[in-house]
């Protein structure tokens, strides 16, 4: 089937996690799989630990773009040396937690441009606010932060924007709250999304649909297990697609 304009839209803000895999060649192998339907593959902890920039590299020669979320969180010297080095990788986005305060933030955009190689476009560099596996009685009772769940990504989105960053990673179900509070050019990368007949990750505690994301205004939506744990991980991420296509 011929995917639809809106469809075709709709690939480009899709990211797929390259989690749990045992060797390059998985990875080789579910990229080939699923870009047809991504168009954005994210390299966490696990794969860069297991593999290095290899995997970057197995990534890029595919023809796909890569979101390093290594999530990086220190003090600012070091935060902006890993950013130079995630740039010079070419990766489109990377992220720190937000929580590392303003400095580390503006470091963090420092070494991004610092790293950027000729001919390259900066990467993205979004921050963190709240993981999705948090919610509101864990972020008051066991990380004794006060007040609305919203209120506090609210804050560190803020702060984000302040220090220079070019967007956050946040639960879909906040954006109702904080985009109108943002530059219209801000991006929203939200992880916790359910496939149409699929369940996002039981440890995801804030979770929104494809379409639902979408609507909110989501600029990139990451989806793993609805799609990698799906009997049929292609005919997952198609539906997904379709979805996301009924909120633009």
């Amino acid at each position: 089937m011929q995917p639809t304009e809106k469809e075709m839209e709709a690939r480009k803000r899709l990211c797929l996690p390259l989690d749990n895999l045992d060797s390059l060649d998985t990875v080789k192998e579910r990229v080939e799989e699923l870009s047809p339907y991504v168009g954005l593959f994210k390299v966490g902890k696990g794969s860069y630990t297991r593999f290095g920039p290899s995997v970057v590299d197995l990534v890029h020669e595919s023809g796909s773009s890569v979101f390093l979320d290594l999530k990086y969180h220190d003090i600012p010297a070091t935060v902006r040396d890993a950013c130079k080095a995630a740039a010079s990788l070419g990766v489109y986005m990377l992220n720190v937690h937000a929580s590392g305060g303003m400095e580390m933030m503006k470091a963090a955009m420092a070494g991004a441009v610092e790293g950027t190689l000729p001919g390259y476009q900066r990467p993205k560099v979004i921050a963190v606010t709240v993981l999705t596996s948090i919610d509101e009685e864990t972020l008051n009772g066991e990380l004794n932060v006060p007040g609305k769940l919203e209120e506090h990504v609210l804050r560190l989105a803020t702060l984000a924007q302040k220090a220079g960053l070019d967007g956050i990673v946040c639960s879909a179900n906040d954006l109702g709250y904080i985009k109108p509070h943002l530059p219209e050019d801000f991006m929203y990368v939200t992880p916790g999304i359910k496939g149409v007949t699929s369940e996002a990750g039981s440890d995801q505690a804030r979770v929104s649909s494809p379409s639902g994301a979408m609507a909110a205004g989501s600029s990139i939506l990451v989806v793993g297990r609805a799609i990698t744990g799906a009997p049929d991980r292609k005919e997952a991420a198609y539906e997904i697609l379709q979805d996301m296509a009924k909120g633009l």
